[in-house]
C-alpha cells in the first residue's frame, strides 16, 4: 500500500499522530554557505517526496539540484531511468567534489567556479586573498600585496615619481630627508597601484554587466566545464537524467535539451525563486508568471547576442527554438515598437532552469547581472518606444528568504525552512530549532562592534544594509506557523558567506550542519519508520502546525471580519458610501471593472445557484457579513445561555491563538 500526503500516522499511548509523506522545501542565499543544502536535502529526501522548492541565490542553486534529483527519482519509479540513476546520492556527494582540486590548479573546485575577466582578475584575486587572512592588519597586508603583485609597473612607477628627489640630490640628502623621500616613494607606489586599480574596475566592471565574473569561460579557457554556468547546467541534467530520459526523442534540439521547468511540472514538482529588477525596483518570483492573475513572463525581452556570453550554446538554442511570439504584437502601446534584435522569453514551462537560477545567482560585483529587455509604458505614452534594459541581480537583494513561498491558509503538506544565521562565539549552538511552541519568539541579536574606528563604522553600514533587505523574512521567521517549521544554521565568519576558498575540513563541518538539520525536520515531521531510529518529537510535528495554522488563520480571518463590519455598518455611513450598491443596477464606478449580470442576483430556481457573477459576489458579501455580526454578537458582554452569562471575551477565536496574531492584508503577488 503507497502512502499519500498524509494517510499514515505513528501511536503513541493509544493516539495515532498524523504524518505527511511529502513536503515542500525553502532555502535561504548565502553565497558558499549553501554547502550546507546537499546533505539537508538527501536526509529529507528519505522521508518525504519534494513537490514544491525554492530558494534564492545559493538556496536557489540548491532548490534547482534538489528538484532535479526528486524528477530524477519520479522518473526512474516510472521506468523511465534505469535503476542505477540516483540523483540524491550523486546530490549528496557534491561537498566531496568541491573540494576537489581545480583542473587549472588554482585552488578547489568551488573557487574554479568563479572565473573573473581577464581585466578584473587583480579585483578577485584581492578580494579572495583578503577573506583567506584574518584580522584587520592581515587583510589590509593580503590586498596591498596582492595589488602590488599585480600591478608592479604602476607601483614601481609611483616609487620613481616619489623618490625623484632623492635620485636628484645624488647622495647630497641627509639622513632624515632620505627616510622621508622613502617614505614618500612608497606612498606614492601605493597611490599609482590604486588609481590603476581603480581605474581598470570602472571601465571594466560595468562592461562586464557590473560583475567581476560572467559564470561563463573565456574564449580561452582550458576548463570550460568548471565555470559555473555550464556546470550548473550540466549537474542539473546529471541529477534528472535528462539526457537519458531524451535519448530517443527524434528532434536533436529535443535530445539536447537542457533541464526546464515544464520537465518539472510534469512530475508534479514546483520551482520557484526569486530574482530582484534594479531597474523596477522590485522583486520577482521565477519563473515569470503568465496566467490571468500575473503577466510578467510577456513584459520581458533578451537579446540573444548577450545570453550567449551568459549561458551555453545549447541553453541558448533551446531557448530561441521555443521562442514565443511577443504577446504586446504591434499594435497598442507597443504600436511603432522596433523588436529587431530581440526576442521574447520562451513560455514559463520550456524556461530552462539554469536561466532563472543564474538570475537569482547574480551576487553584486562578484557575477555579472543579467539584462533583459522591455519598453517603459510611461516613455511609450509619450513616443519613446524604444525597448530599454531591465538589470535583473542577486534575488536576495529583494527577498533572501522566501519563507512565504507555497503557503496556504491551511497547509496540506509542511514547508520546511533552511535558514542561515551567524554565531558570536564558535562554541554556540550551530543547528537550532524551536524547543517548543514559545521558543524562537524572541530574534536573534546581531552584535556588532561600537568603539571608535572605521571597523565600527564599516559594521554599523553593514547592518543597516542587511536589516533593510532582510527585515521582512526575520519578522515572518518568528511567526506561530512559521517559527516551528525552520531550522536555523549558524555559521561563523569564516564560514560560508564570500570564503571561496575555505579548507575541505571547514567545507566537512559545514556539510555536517545541514545533515544535522534535514535529520531533525524528519524527526520532527516524518513517521518513526522513517525517522533514523529515532523516537519522534513528542510536540513539535505535523499535527502541531496544523493546529496551530487553524487557529492563526480563524483569529486573523475573525479580526479582519471585525473591521469589515465596521467599514460597511459604521452609524455614520452614508447611503452613496454604502459597499453594496456595487451589486446593484445602477452604473456606479469605473465601467472596466463593474461586476456583470447587476439586474439580476437572484438563484435560479432550477439549480440553486447564481446565474450572474454579481449575484455570486452580492451573496459571498452577505456571507461574510452575517458571520462577523455573529461573531460581534456572540463575543459581547451580553451574551447568555441557558445556564448563565457566559465569558463571551473567551469565545473569540483569537482568545488563546498563538501570538503574535498575523493580519490578514492584500498585498503584491510576489
Amino acid at each position: 500500500m503507497s502512502l499519500t500526503a498524509e494517510d499514515a500516522g505513528t501511536t503513541t499511548g493509544g493516539k495515532t499522530t498524523p504524518f505527511p509523506t511529502e513536503c515542500d522545501l525553502v532555502m535561504k542565499g548565502g553565497i558558499t554557505s549553501g554547502i550546507v543544502y546537499p546533505l539537508a536535502v538527501v536526509e529529507i529526501s528519505k522521508a518525504f517526496r519534494l513537490r514544491s522548492i525554492g530558494g534564492t541565490s545559493a538556496g536557489a542553486i540548491a532548490a534547482a539540484a534538489a528538484a532535479a534529483a526528486e524528477l530524477g527519482r519520479q522518473r526512474r519509479a516510472d521506468g523511465v531511468l534505469g535503476a542505477s540513476h540516483d540523483g540524491f546520492a550523486e546530490l549528496g556527494a557534491l561537498p566531496d567534489h568541491l573540494c576537489k582540486p581545480s583542473d587549472d590548479g588554482k585552488g578547489n573546485k568551488l573557487l574554479a567556479f568563479f572565473k573573473p575577466q581577464a581585466a578584473l582578475r587583480p579585483l578577485f584575486d584581492t578580494l579572495t586573498a583578503t577573506l583567506a587572512t584574518g584580522g584587520t592588519v592581515g587583510r589590509t597586508w593580503a590586498a596591498v600585496a596582492t595589488l602590488i603583485r599585480h600591478y608592479k609597473a604602476a607601483a614601481l612607477l609611483g616609487a620613481l615619481v616619489g623618490t625623484l628627489p632623492l635620485w636628484l640630490m645624488r647622495g647630497d640628502a641627509t639622513t632624515l630627508a632620505s627616510v622621508w623621500l622613502a617614505a614618500l616613494g612608497l606612498v606614492c607606489a601605493l597611490a599609482a597601484v590604486l588609481w590603476f586599480a581603480l581605474r581598470d574596475v570602472a571601465i571594466a566592471l560595468p562592461s562586464n554587466r557590473f560583475g567581476v565574473c560572467s559564470g561563463m569561460p573565456d574564449d580561452d579557457e582550458k576548463s570550460k566545464d568548471e565555470c559555473l554556468t555550464p556546470w550548473l547546467t550540466q549537474y542539473y541534467n546529471s541529477l534528472s537524467g535528462q539526457k537519458e530520459a531524451n535519448a530517443s526523442a527524434k528532434d536533436d534540439m529535443d535530445r539536447m535539451k537542457p533541464l526546464t521547468f515544464g520537465d518539472l511540472k510534469a512530475a508534479s514538482i514546483d520551482l520557484q525563486m526569486m530574482t530582484t529588477c534594479l531597474s523596477q525596483g522590485r522583486p520577482f518570483r521565477l519563473p515569470f508568471r503568465d496566467d490571468e492573475q500575473v503577466r510578467d513572463n510577456n513584459q520581458f525581452l533578451y537579446n540573444v547576442e548577450e545570453f550567449r556570453k551568459l549561458f551555453p550554446k545549447e541553453v541558448v538554442d533551446w531557448m530561441v527554438a521555443r521562442e514565443r511570439r511577443y504577446a504586446g504584437g504591434a499594435s497598442g502601446a507597443f504600436a511603432g515598437v522596433d523588436f529587431r534584435g530581440y526576442r521574447s522569453l520562451p513560455a514559463p514551462d520550456d524556461l530552462p532552469v539554469v536561466v532563472a537560477v543564474r538570475m537569482s545567482l547574480s551576487f553584486p560585483i562578484l557575477l555579472s547581472a543579467i539584462p533583459l529587455y522591455s519598453c517603459d509604458f510611461h516613455r511609450a505614452a509619450e513616443g519613446r518606444k524604444a525597448p530599454e534594459r531591465c538589470w535583473f541581480t542577486d534575488g536576495g537583494v529583494g527577498s533572501n528568504f522566501p519563507i512565504h513561498f507555497f503557503d496556504a491558509p491551511l497547509p496540506t503538506r509542511p514547508t520546511f525552512g533552511l535558514d542561515l544565521g551567524q554565531v558570536d562565539a564558535e562554541a554556540d549552538l550551530r543547528v537550532v530549532f524551536p524547543k517548543d511552541n514559545g521558543d524562537a519568539r524572541l530574534p536573534y541579536w546581531r552584535r556588532f562592534a561600537s568603539g571608535p574606528g572605521f571597523g565600527s563604522l564599516a559594521a554599523f553600514l553593514g547592518r543597516v544594509v542587511s536589516v533593510e533587505k532582510e527585515w521582512n523574512h526575520e519578522a515572518l521567521s518568528h511567526m506561530p506557523g512559521y517559527r516551528d517549521r525552520i531550522g536555523l544554521i549558524r555559521l561563523t565568519k569564516q564560514e560560508g558567506g564570500l570564503n571561496l576558498t575555505m579548507p575541505k575540513e571547514r567545507i566537512a563541518q559545514l556539510t555536517e550542519y545541514g545533515k544535522q538539520a534535514g535529520i531533525e525536520f524528519v524527526r520532527r515531521f516524518g513517521g518513526s519508520q522513517t525517522s533514523h531510529g529515532i523516537a519522534p518529537a513528542p510536540a513539535m510535528n505535523w499535527e502541531n502546525h496544523q493546529l496551530v495554522r487553524l487557529r492563526l488563520f480563524l483569529a486573523s480571518s475573525s479580526e479582519m471580519l471585525g473591521a469589515l463590519k465596521a467599514s460597511v455598518e459604521g452609524p455614520a455611513l452614508q447611503a452613496t458610501m454604502q459597499y453594496q450598491r456595487f451589486f446593484g443596477p445602477g452604473d456606479y464606478g469605473p465601467a472596466t471593472y463593474r461586476f456583470t449580470g447587476r439586474s439580476n442576483l437572484a438563484v435560479d430556481t432550477t439549480t440553486g445557484l447564481y446565474a450572474t457573477q454579481a449575484g455570486l459576489a452580492a451573496a459571498e458579501f452577505e456571507q461574510l457579513l452575517m458571520t462577523a455580526k455573529l461573531l460581534a454578537d456572540t463575543t459581547t458582554v451580553n451574551n447568555t445561555s441557558t445556564t448563565g452569562t457566559v465569558d463571551a471575551a473567551r469565545l473569540h477565536p483569537g482568545y488563546g491563538a498563538p501570538k503574535p496574531t498575523p493580519e490578514l492584508r492584500l498585498r503584491p503577488r510576489i
